[in-house]
Protein backbone atom coordinates (compact mmCIF):
# COMPACT_ATOMS: atom_id res chain seq x y z
CA UNK A 1 0.00 0.00 0.00
CA UNK A 2 1.70 3.36 -0.79
CA UNK A 3 1.87 5.79 1.44
CA UNK A 4 0.53 9.33 0.55
CA UNK A 5 2.66 12.35 1.58
CA UNK A 6 -0.32 14.18 2.77
CA UNK A 7 -1.05 12.39 5.34
CA UNK A 8 2.23 11.82 6.94
CA UNK A 9 2.82 14.21 10.00
CA UNK A 10 5.04 16.62 9.99
CA UNK A 11 7.40 17.49 12.54
CA UNK A 12 8.24 21.19 13.29
CA UNK A 13 11.80 21.93 14.46
CA UNK A 14 13.46 25.29 15.29
CA UNK A 15 17.36 25.79 14.28
CA UNK A 16 19.97 28.32 15.06
CA UNK A 17 22.15 28.60 12.84
CA UNK A 18 25.19 31.23 12.38
CA UNK A 19 24.14 34.53 10.13
CA UNK A 20 27.09 32.52 6.87
CA UNK A 21 24.79 29.59 7.45
CA UNK A 22 21.64 31.38 7.21
CA UNK A 23 23.04 33.24 3.91
CA UNK A 24 23.87 30.27 2.44
CA UNK A 25 20.50 28.53 2.86
CA UNK A 26 19.22 31.77 1.66
CA UNK A 27 21.18 31.97 -1.55
CA UNK A 28 20.76 28.19 -1.99
CA UNK A 29 16.96 28.09 -1.92
CA UNK A 30 16.65 31.46 -4.05
CA UNK A 31 18.98 30.22 -6.65
CA UNK A 32 17.33 26.64 -6.74
CA UNK A 33 13.72 28.38 -6.65
CA UNK A 34 12.90 25.81 -3.67
CA UNK A 35 12.62 26.86 -0.34
CA UNK A 36 14.70 26.68 2.80
CA UNK A 37 12.95 23.68 4.12
CA UNK A 38 13.36 21.78 0.60
CA UNK A 39 17.00 22.92 0.62
CA UNK A 40 17.57 21.30 4.04
CA UNK A 41 15.45 18.06 3.57
CA UNK A 42 17.43 17.50 0.31
CA UNK A 43 20.83 18.04 2.15
CA UNK A 44 19.55 15.16 5.07
CA UNK A 45 18.76 12.87 2.47
CA UNK A 46 22.30 13.14 0.96
CA UNK A 47 23.68 12.81 3.96
CA UNK A 48 22.05 9.70 4.83
CA UNK A 49 23.12 8.57 1.52
CA UNK A 50 26.34 9.68 2.20
CA UNK A 51 26.53 7.55 5.76
CA UNK A 52 24.80 4.32 4.51
CA UNK A 53 27.45 4.04 1.47
CA UNK A 54 30.75 5.05 4.17
CA UNK A 55 29.31 2.15 5.87
CA UNK A 56 29.66 -0.50 2.82
CA UNK A 57 33.00 0.99 2.29
CA UNK A 58 32.04 3.67 -0.56
CA UNK A 59 32.43 7.29 -0.63
CA UNK A 60 30.17 9.85 -2.20
CA UNK A 61 31.79 12.31 -4.52
CA UNK A 62 31.98 14.83 -6.92
CA UNK A 63 34.03 13.27 -10.65
CA UNK A 64 34.71 14.75 -13.68
CA UNK A 65 36.16 13.11 -16.05
CA UNK A 66 37.22 9.56 -13.88
CA UNK A 67 38.93 12.14 -11.36
CA UNK A 68 37.71 12.85 -8.31
CA UNK A 69 36.76 16.70 -7.39
CA UNK A 70 35.60 16.36 -4.27
CA UNK A 71 34.54 13.66 -1.92
CA UNK A 72 31.91 13.75 0.79
CA UNK A 73 33.32 12.27 4.15
CA UNK A 74 30.84 11.50 7.05
CA UNK A 75 31.65 10.37 10.11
Amino acid sequence: MATDKRTLKKKRLNLDLTPEAYELLQKLADDSGKNMAEILRTGLALYGIAQEEGKKGRSLGIVEDDKVIKQIVTT
